[in-house]
């Protein structure tokens, strides 16, 4: 009997020792769900802090080139830069993820702990008992935590998405329009290719970057991978970088991508005038330039020396070298700036392609004069001594003049047609393209009466008298403007002279958005 009775009583103060525990826990259990959700916080400010049991993998440039980093497979032939990616982009995911490690790493440890503790005595299943009445309040508590984590995590970062949307939108938007508004772009002067975004090189470690707009790697910047910081649009890019191909990655001219750029290639047969064109027009351009406020100058030594050497052959009068045949042509680079202003706002990049006349006798040969596909207007060379109407003209006394002419070998007509079959044949649209039709050595035509409407300007009247009807029928229907000028490289060149050489360049040079002087109505005519 008295073990019986000692045995309630035992019972009886085991259960009012669980009924007061399970009251201390009842009245704590919301301390220990504070001290969850506390937790939830401390985990996420571990992380951020790069501290805690499980510190986040950070997101590398080379995860970037990789793609590893879990961004979005670029548009286009090249992997992502060399560059780190915004935190909003990438990283976020990794703190998220090593968050909830840290986390719920620590209410793991805390349940095994628990029922682990004490093995093999009889303190284990107090420990387990003890260890189920606390920490599933902590464990309560972190999960709430978390959702609360989540939810406020989930709102920086949509706030966060929509400031930097807001930001990228906002700079390429800008860049975008201006650039479009200036009509600019990059012209690689080596393999021909235009591009709107040209890459730009990392001036600290000369890593090129192939997308230097606002985006995943950096809204208003971006840092290089090797920690340079960079600039994001392509106007202050094109200030601070230096520019390259995206094809071939040769340097491009200074300013290209951010500055009106202009591609005029001329054309022609074989000795019909085109470089000496090209250089006669250059220096006059120089001079009305220079009339205007307008200073031209160069980017490139190449451009510079081919100018100068052009400028000592007009100022001399000595004769032409004829171009190389087979030989690809640099482009003659000029920078006009209005005002004598930095800004590019005020500038145009002026490229001039003069090829060897053979490349245009065989629709064969002229396969690699890619500057043909690109430009906004052409200027083709017609020598009116090719021209059988005119040799026949200068019989007798007048063979001579023949000779001193130097005559093109080819037939214009068949010139012009082997080049637009080959801008149709490369998708050219052609009817949004612009032909200045240019005589050339018409000094050597002003006194003669049956060239005296040529030289007044009706030039379009005077090709189809001389037998180029079909040539003026063809070039009107196949380009969205023809224009037509005489012009003389010799003496065409004295200010204000009515047959200037700059007068076709002139007037692409306008409709390529730069505007420079007035157009020689006298000796123009538009179609």
């Amino acid at each position: 009997m008295p073990y019986i009775i000692g045995g309630i009583l035992l019972l009886c103060l085991g259960l009012w020792i669980a009924s007061v525990v399970i009251t201390i826990v009842a009245w704590l259990f919301p301390v220990f769900m504070l001290i969850g959700s506390s937790w939830a916080f401390v985990a996420t400010c571990q992380v951020l802090l790069g501290r805690g049991s499980r510190v986040p993998v950070l997101v590398t440039p080379n995860d970037v080139v990789n793609g590893t980093a879990g961004l979005h497979e670029p548009k286009g032939p090249f992997p992502r830069d060399w560059a780190w990616p915004s935190y909003l982009a990438a990283q976020w995911r990794r703190d998220l993820i090593a968050a909830w490690h840290n986390g719920s790493g620590f209410i793991v440890r805390g349940w095994r702990w628990g029922f682990n503790y004490g093995n093999g005595s009889k303190l284990k299943w107090v420990s387990i008992g003890l260890t189920i009445l606390v920490w599933s309040g902590v464990t309560l508590g972190a999960v709430l935590g978390a959702v609360e984590v989540v939810v406020i995590c989930a709102i920086a970062l949509g706030l966060g998405w929509l400031g930097w949307a807001a930001v990228v939108g906002a700079l390429r938007g800008y860049d975008h329009v201006v650039r479009r508004m200036r009509k600019a772009s990059g012209s690689c002067p080596v393999c021909y290719h235009v591009m709107a975004v040209p890459a730009y090189r990392c001036s600290a470690c000369q890593v090129v970057h192939h997308d230097i707009r606002p985006g995943v790697l950096g809204a208003a910047s971006r840092t290089c991978g090797c920690g340079a910081k960079l600039p994001t649009t392509v106007l202050r890019a094109s200030r601070q970088l230096e520019a390259l191909c995206q094809r071939c990655d040769r340097p491009l001219r200074g300013g290209s991508g951010a500055v009106t750029d202009i591609r005029v290639p001329v054309f022609g047969p074989v000795s019909a005038g085109k470089t000496r064109l090209v250089h006669a027009g250059l220096v006059t351009l120089r001079d009305v330039a220079a009339a205007e406020g307008v200073v031209l100058d160069f980017v490139d030594d190449t451009s510079r020396q081919a100018f100068q050497h052009g400028e000592q052959l007009i100022a001399s009068g000595g004769d032409t070298a004829k171009t190389p045949a087979g030989q690809l042509p640099p482009a003659i680079t000029v920078r006009f700036t209005r005002g004598g202003s930095g800004k590019s706002r005020g500038q145009a990049l002026v490229h001039l392609f003069d090829a060897a006349g053979e490349f245009y006798l065989d629709r064969d040969d002229n396969s690699e004069l890619e500057f043909l596909d690109h430009a906004g207007g052409l200027v083709f060379v017609v020598d009116p001594f090719a021209i059988g109407w005119v040799r026949d003209q200068l019989g007798g006394a007048l063979e001579s003049r023949l000779v001193e002419a130097h005559p093109a070998n080819g037939d214009p007509e068949q010139v012009y047609h082997v080049t637009a079959r080959r801008l149709r044949d490369y998708g050219v649209e052609t009817e949004r393209r612009a032909l200045a039709i240019a005589v050339v050595k018409a000094d050597l035509l002003t006194d003669l009466p049956w060239a005296a409407d040529l030289c007044a300007g009706a030039v379009r009247g005077w090709l189809n008298t001389a037998g180029l009807d079909n040539l003026v029928l063809a070039a009107e229907r196949d380009f969205a403007e023809v224009r037509y000028f005489v012009v003389s490289s010799v003496t065409g060149t004295k200010p204000g002279h009515r047959l200037t050489p700059a007068a076709p360049f002139r007037w692409l040079l306008g409709r390529g958005g730069f505007a420079l002087g007035r157009d020689e109505k006298p000796t123009t005519e538009a179609v």
